[in-house]
């Protein structure tokens, strides 16, 4: 059966694409538009006079019965085709990479003379192939197709080695998988055409070498030199952005291409790794080091979001997580605790009193000898980050770390909003003004209103936090987070002591439910303000935002009270899926906790997976505690 080259694309290409382009649809940033329509551009830009050269040479024809039109020498569904293999490589490639930070494999762990190895050997290799290509494609030879694909693509990948050599090695299995699976796609696509008679490869200027029946030598290698040259212009592309993102000192890309984008893009192509600065690398490495310590879920979690706001992120919750542990040394006296603490309140003066997002400018020498490297480092990472917090929020966090070193009990309700929004509200605060910085268009008023609804978010995680560890808290940590009001004298005494289970399931569970009611109280006002940020972040908030909620659903499902109710892996992970894709349900949301916004319908398919699995199964086989950390600075510490 004869397939007109349109059926190809309509059968083959064009369902591929739409299927990445789908799956890839809510983690589509800036970056991605950039990238998409400038390497589609330089396809379309530089493949037409090639192709039409070639064509022209009858190094391959088409059957004139099955294109819908002519350009010059070649069909217009060709053209179709370089946008369309451009971006079914590169969508792919983005899928397969995008799960860790370029700025990872940055750093260098070979000396200079090894990398200018690893760098210009390659590149005149490329050249030296290049060169003799040229001179082999001589038309109606045997070699002239072969020969053409290799002058085509050989100075490209010298050119794109140049940018990005190393730096594709240390990605050697994502480059590898990214090259190989679109190409043996491609490969079986030609085969099939060719096979139906819609495109024909001259026996004349071809070397008749079967890869396997209908596809000749050239063609397979035609695909695969094509992509790699996509797959090394995605990682010279990325890794321009991840130079970029950590050294210069704007720190952001809000999509403008502007010259001055363009040009610090271009000096971070042409600036090898090893005369990068090292010290924010290895501080970046350091902090996320902390970060996947600290939180393998948020660790994982964290890729939902791109790669800029995902490292800014993992840079906060590193600040975050290595001051609380200043707080939460036991070993270490508390004066000691204090004075470190103050420290970092210096510190945070500092840096916004110099209104400098680069470390090198503030002066360490208070600092050195005095807090742990670890800290240290987070603290430099940290810097970057000043442009887009305000000062009063992270004192806010300084304040609740004081309040858990000082054991100080919580008298009622008042306090315990205020200690939630010191350990909580502040976290959500900050993250929401990462995620919103490149908004420049956006009216003060709105992103105060979206701040405040953060704020609310972080009371309710925190609420849901403390209703979930009372039992853990008191046998873990001596303390218990509940109003003291909401109490009688024996009951504290049970809880401070270690064994709050001696006031029994129906005492606990009213606790953690009128907790969990102040959260549902909030949820709504909080959920609006997720459409208010920008698409490509909402789906990792709502995912975040999800996972607590159907904490305090199976709290308010369980019978008695669990120890520490938590969300089993695989039910988290569909419900991160349905909240990052809007997956539509039937299923509706009990009514008491009273959402009608987007985020319905992930909240409602966690909600019919409770009714269909017992809370037994949906919590896990049992109900014993997991191992937490000292700190009480975990709202946003998804476990």
């Amino acid at each position: 059966m004869v397939l007109t080259y349109m059926e190809v694309h309509l059968y083959y290409t064009l369902p591929v694409v739409a299927g990445l382009v789908t799956v890839l649809r809510p983690f589509h940033c800036a970056q991605d538009r950039v990238k998409y329509l400038f390497l589609i551009s330089m396809a379309l830009a530089t493949a037409t006079p090639w192709d039409n050269y070639i064509v022209y040479h009858r190094a391959w024809w088409y059957c004139p019965s099955c294109v819908t039109a002519v350009i010059g020498y070649v069909p217009l569904e060709e053209y179709m085709f370089f946008a369309i293999m451009t971006m079914m490589t590169v969508s792919f490639a983005n899928l397969v990479m995008r799960w860790q930070l370029p700025a990872f494999f940055l750093k260098s762990s070979m000396s200079s003379f090894q990398n200018h190895c690893l760098r210009f050997i390659p590149i005149t290799g490329f050249l030296a192939v290049g060169m003799k290509a040229w001179a082999l494609a001589v038309p109606n030879t045997p070699l002239f197709y072969g020969a053409c694909i290799l002058w085509y693509t050989c100075p490209v990948l010298g050119l794109l080695w140049f940018g990005a050599g190393p730096y594709i090695c240390r990605r050697w299995k994502a480059v590898a998988l990214s090259i190989l699976i679109p190409t043996f796609y491609l490969c079986w696509v030609d085969k099939v055409a060719i096979h139906a008679g819609t495109w024909r490869i001259s026996e004349r200027t071809t070397t008749k070498i079967m890869v396997v029946p209908h596809l000749p030598l050239e063609e397979a290698m035609f695909f695969f030199l094509i992509n790699v040259v996509l797959v090394f212009a995605t990682c010279a592309m990325d890794r321009a952005f991840a130079v970029m993102h950590l050294l210069s000192s704007s720190s952001s890309f809000d999509g403008a291409m502007t010259w001055a984008t363009m040009a610090q893009l271009f000096d971070a192509f042409c600036t090898p790794d090893e005369q990068l600065d090292k010290q924010p690398l290895s501080d970046l490495v350091t902090t996320w080091g902390i970060l996947k310590t600290g939180s393998v879920s948020f660790h994982a979690a964290s890729a939902v979001f791109p790669a800029e706001q995902r490292q800014d992120l993992g840079v906060l919750y590193g600040f975050c997580r290595a001051t609380d542990d200043l707080a939460d040394d036991e070993s270490v006296p508390a004066e000691d605790r204090l004075r470190s603490l103050a420290l970092v309140r210096s510190f945070v003066m500092d840096m916004f009193l110099s209104k400098t997002n680069c470390a090198a400018d503030l002066d360490w020498t208070p600092y050195n000898g005095q807090l742990s490297p670890d800290c240290l480092a987070s603290m430099r990472s940290f810097v970057r980050l000043r442009h887009s917090l305000a000062p009063d929020a992270i004192m806010e966090l300084l304040d609740g770390y004081e309040w858990d070193l000082q054991k100080r009990p919580i008298q009622n309700n008042r306090e315990l909003e205020y200690y939630a929004a010191c350990v909580a509200s502040s976290v959500g605060e900050m993250c929401t003004r990462i995620l919103l910085k490149n908004q420049h268009g956006m009216l003060p008023a709105t992103q105060a209103w979206i701040v405040a609804r953060a704020r609310d978010m972080g009371l309710v995680l925190q609420y849901t936090n403390i209703a979930r560890d009372i039992v853990t808290d008191s046998k873990t940590l001596g303390r218990c987070y509940l109003p003291l009001t909401w109490l009688s004298a024996n009951e504290q005494a049970d809880i401070f002591s270690g064994d709050a289970r001696k006031l029994g399931d129906a005492r606990l569970r009213s606790l953690a439910l009128k907790l969990v009611g102040m959260a549902d109280e909030l949820v709504p006002g909080a959920l609006r303000a997720v459409d208010k940020l920008p698409a490509v972040c909402q789906g990792g908030v709502r995912a975040a935002c999800g996972v607590y909620c159907a904490i305090g659903e199976m709290i308010k499902l369980a019978n008695g009270y669990p120890t520490r109710a938590y969300v089993k892996k695989a039910y988290r992970a569909w419900l991160v899926l349905a909240c990052v894709y809007k997956l539509p349900t039937s299923w509706s949301v009990p009514a008491n906790v009273g959402v009608s916004f987007p985020f319905k319908s992930a909240l409602s398919t966690s909600f019919s997976l409770v009714s269909t699995f017992s809370p037994r199964q949906v919590l896990g086989a049992t109900w014993a505690p997991r191992p937490i950390r000292k700190g009480k600075v975990r709202a946003f510490y998804v476990d």
